[in-house]
């Protein structure tokens, strides 16, 4: 298939995804978080997933969302936490640079009120250009991620970070960034 054929079909899932099915951007997902922004959800494994997934569900009750997957995606949990994998689109990345290609074409495409990607290590230009896309797009771009790196951090909108209290609870700590630091090494 030519560029100029996949050019079309996207064109026109666009304009499908778009008829109707997208999120309510003037909510920030019903919880509090604000759409328009990079941000990351940061701690161990358990715990920035799982709020990853309740943000999915949320996003789901309304519209569609994406989660751009590196290979460890498990649906069944995705299920459990209240995600409508009917309204779920889901694109495999085996590279940064896929993951940064399709999170710029869903960004620009503006069908999704949410995306969630497990945060490939980027230069701080594309992250730059991936914060500007999801502000003009109102679309709300959760990088999940351990420990964000520097270039990462100094560009998020917002940071969460997330850790198990216990076995039903998570403690969120929020910094909401406004002042974009360079990183020196």
């Amino acid at each position: 298939m030519g560029p100029a054929v996949r050019r079309v079909a996207f064109e026109e899932l666009k304009e499908r995804l778009q008829a109707g099915t997208a999120l309510d951007k003037r909510e920030a997902l019903g919880i509090g978080f604000p759409t328009g922004a990079l941000m990351t959800l940061e701690g161990p494994a358990l715990g920035h997933w799982a709020l990853a997934a309740h943000l999915l569900a949320q996003a789901t009750r309304r519209g569609l969302a994406a989660v751009i997957d590196n290979g460890a995606l498990y649906p069944p949990d995705l299920v459990a936490a209240g995600v409508v994998l009917e309204r779920l689109l889901v694109i495999s990345a085996t590279t940064p640079l896929i993951a940064a290609r399709a999170a710029d074409a869903l960004l620009r495409s503006r069908a999704c009120g949410a995306i969630a990607l497990d945060a490939p290590p980027l230069r701080a230009a594309l992250w730059t250009r991936l914060a500007v896309l999801a502000r003009k797009s109102n679309v709300l771009l959760l990088v999940v991620t351990t420990q964000p790196s520097c270039e990462l951090a100094s560009i998020a909108g917002m940071r969460v970070h997330c850790e198990r209290a216990d076995d039903r609870e998570l403690r969120l700590r929020i910094r909401h960034e406004s002042v974009h630091v360079r990183c020196l090494r």
